[in-house]
């Protein structure tokens, strides 16, 4: 289903000029340029620093590490994920090859426009926020803290590139989707890895606590029959 959408998102982006996305891409633009504000303005240029490819590559390479330490399955995962998506997005961008937003741009955008690389970024590496936060913890409220950091990073991302003139609607949403897709194939390596490697955590936490809200995470690898890039609540662990 996703990835359906995602292809007809990609055909219609590629043919004719993109006509058939305009039609609500351009109304969606001009009503957000007819509402931006200066405080808008700084909210949505920090929330775009979050997606740029410096500042991602850097905060991937220290949450992987950290990851790495308590299971190495989810911190190859991550590393994969994050520094492999410029050549998925590349390539992407290449075939399709549709033309940016030319209206009032508040800052510089290069090359095609679908799908949004930064919502791609954010997907690959603050997506996988919840689990890492897992891997410490089996608190429920900082399970819950962290999906809601992640969602409103990745949200805030999405939304800043429409905001700033660089990114059509529908680029931001195939980049949703193409990071959701990205994120099946990275489940493939941190499978493979958890069946090569374990967590780390196998005997560590065996005979802690009682599973209350404060209990570390993960269980023993032997009870994990079929891990997943998106971690349960804690409880349901």
């Amino acid at each position: 289903m996703v990835f359906g959408v995602f292809l007809a998102l990609a055909v219609a982006a590629a043919m004719a000029g993109s006509q058939v996305l305009l039609t609500w891409d351009e109304p969606i633009a001009r009503w957000v340029e007819a509402h931006r504000t200066a405080l808008l303005d700084d909210v949505f240029h920090t929330f775009s620093r979050l997606g740029s490819t410096i500042p991602v590559l850097v905060v991937a390479t220290a949450v992987g590490i950290a990851a790495w330490r308590r299971c190495r399955a989810v911190g190859v995962a991550l590393i994969v994920a994050t520094f492999s998506k410029p050549l998925v997005e590349t390539v992407l961008k290449a075939v399709v090859d549709r033309d940016r937003p030319d209206l009032d741009r508040l800052v510089a955008g290069h090359g095609p426009s679908f799908p949004s690389g930064h919502v791609m970024a954010a997907m690959a590496l603050w997506g996988m926020l919840p689990l890492v936060v897992s891997l410490y913890t089996r608190r429920r409220d900082v399970w819950w803290g962290s999906v809601a950091v992640a969602v409103t990073i990745i949200g805030g991302i999405a939304a800043s590139r429409v905001y700033l003139g660089v990114h059509w609607f529908s680029d931001v949403v195939g980049g949703l989707l193409a990071g959701a897709i990205f994120l099946v194939g990275v489940q493939a390596v941190f499978e493979h890895q958890h069946r090569a490697h374990g967590c780390g955590l196998c005997d560590e936490h065996e005979h802690e606590g009682d599973g209350g809200d404060d209990v570390p995470v993960p269980p023993p690898c032997d009870e994990v029959d079929e891990p997943v890039l998106v971690a349960p609540a804690p409880d349901a662990l």
